[in-house]
């Protein structure tokens, strides 16, 4: 709604790397069927009413039991600072681990300085921080590390 996720979502992209391997995308433009060839999918979403937007439920709630088994994971939201407040990257992880994707690093979130933002000062440098603890997580495969 106000790009702060989106913000956040481009930094730890880009902090995992460049290249066709990577893909980021809103969730009203994937498939399930897109999810079956992932090896790494991380899902952010601004907290909305103590949790993930509609269209991350939705899509989130549209897949096949265990479609993403196997599939290394990780989830994160923006959201006001309060302790009322709620987090929708925890409910984002719950959903995955249903899934059966494996987390790779903690739930996370991002904090904005109101309802509409912006990021308060340090969260991007905190997202790339982030995607490093991810790419630390990765378990090599063969010699050539993550999207080999």
């Amino acid at each position: 709604m106000f790009g702060n996720t989106k913000k956040v979502a481009q930094v730890i992209a880009a902090g995992l790397g460049t290249g066709e391997d990577i893909r980021l995308a809103k969730v009203n433009t994937i498939t399930p069927q897109d999810t079956t060839a992932l090896d790494l999918l991380i899902v952010g979403s601004p907290t909305h009413a103590w949790g993930p937007t509609e269209a991350i439920k939705a899509f989130l709630g549209s897949l096949q039991p265990n479609l993403l088994s196997g599939v290394r994971a990780a989830a994160f939201d923006t959201q006001y600072r309060s302790r009322l407040s709620g987090s929708a990257a925890k409910k984002i992880e719950k959903a995955l681990r249903r899934q059966g994707c494996s987390i790779v690093a903690p739930a996370i979130g991002f904090f904005v300085t109101g309802g509409e933002g912006p990021l308060a000062e340090g969260e991007l440098d905190k997202a790339t921080a982030w995607a490093k603890q991810i790419l630390d997580a990765w378990p090599p495969r063969d010699t050539e590390g993550p999207g080999s």
